[in-house]
């Protein structure tokens, strides 16, 4: 081949240009190739009395997560169809009694589907609120990518003969 490389006529072996394209995008992204690795506490769930449960350090998880505290409530409260609140500390009191694996499985689903970069699965991501459409869309802050988000819906309750 008659290419020419830096100034010279000679052919490059396949190895040696796969480790000057690596070079130079190591070069020119040095936060490509470091990958973090974001840890995070488990939900610490508290039983108050027989019919509610505290997740403790709710708004720690929040911080750690760069998400509006209310927006994961509406979510855990939709998908577990019940209600709660927040009291003076910032812990959620959920009304019913879950165990910590059903709200780490809830938690898992949240972070899948309102904080991780669908394309390269980073949590460093900005969730926000579109005034005109009404749609909230995440932003990853390592690629760029942007995408929307399912609107947060409570799935079906079965209603009692009293609820009627």
């Amino acid at each position: 081949n008659g290419r020419t490389w830096d100034g010279t006529d000679r052919d490059y072996g396949y190895i040696e240009m796969l480790d000057r394209i690596f070079s130079l995008l190591r070069e020119k992204n040095p936060n490509l190739s470091e990958r973090k690795r974001h840890t995070m506490p488990p939900p610490q769930m508290v039983r108050i009395g027989s019919r509610k449960t505290m997740w403790a350090n709710i708004a720690q998880i929040c911080d750690l997560l760069n998400r509006n505290m209310e927006h994961m409530i509406s979510f855990i409260m939709a998908e577990l169809g019940t209600e709660g609140s927040v009291d003076g500390n910032q812990r959620l009191v959920i009304k019913g009694r879950y165990l910590p694996k059903q709200i780490e499985s809830l938690l898992k689903k949240y972070i899948k589907e309102y904080v991780e970069c669908s394309m390269c699965k980073n949590p460093e991501t900005t969730l926000s609120r579109d005034s005109l459409t009404r749609l909230y869309f995440i932003k990853c802050e390592m690629c760029g990518s942007s995408r929307s988000v399912a609107p947060i819906k409570s799935g079906f309750h079965a209603t009692l003969r009293a609820d009627r």
